[in-house]
C-alpha cells in the first residue's frame, strides 16, 4: 500500500521505533513472502518484538487501531454486464462506533490467536524451492 508522500513500510517503520505494537493477520504465501519479510525485519532493525504477523486467509481487508477506528478498503470490479460498473473502484470506509469497533476487534482476535505464525509459513514456503 501507498500513501501519497509514503509507503506502508515505511509507517510502521516510524511506528515501531516508537514503540507501538502492531499485529498483522494476512495471507503468508510466495507472492508476499519477500514484502512480510521484510515488516519482520523491522523486530531486528530496533532489537525489539513489536510486530507480529500470522497468517490465515481471509478476505477481510481493513485496519483496526486502538478498539477506536477501523478503516475498510473494499474493491469492486466490473462484472462485464450492461448498465453495471464499467471500471473498477475502491470504496473505504472509517468506522469509529465503539460497538463495531469491539465486535471487528473480537473477530480479528479470534481469528489470530486460530492462525499459524509468519516464521513458521515461511520456513514452510522456503521447503517449496
Amino acid at each position: 500500500m501507498y500513501n501519497k508522500k509514503t509507503t506502508m513500510l515505511k509507517l510502521l517503520d516510524s511506528l515501531v521505533a516508537k514503540g507501538v505494537t502492531i499485529k498483522i493477520l494476512c495471507r503468508v504465501d510466495l507472492v508476499g513472502k519477500n514484502n512480510i519479510e521484510k515488516v519482520l525485519e523491522l523486530n531486528f532493525k530496533y532489537g525489539k518484538e513489536l510486530v507480529e504477523v500470522r497468517h490465515q486467509e481471509q478476505p477481510l481487508r481493513a485496519f483496526i487501531v486502538d478498539n477506536d477506528m477501523i478503516r475498510i478498503r473494499d474493491i469492486k470490479e466490473p462484472t462485464g454486464k450492461i448498465n453495471e460498473l464499467k471500471q473498477k473502484v475502491t470504496i473505504y470506509y472509517e468506522i469509529r462506533d465503539k460497538d463495531w469497533c469491539s465486535w471487528l476487534s473480537k473477530i480479528f482476535w479470534k481469528m489470530y490467536s486460530n492462525s499459524i505464525g509468519a516464521d513458521k509459513r515461511i520456513s514452510e514456503l522456503n521447503k517449496l524451492k
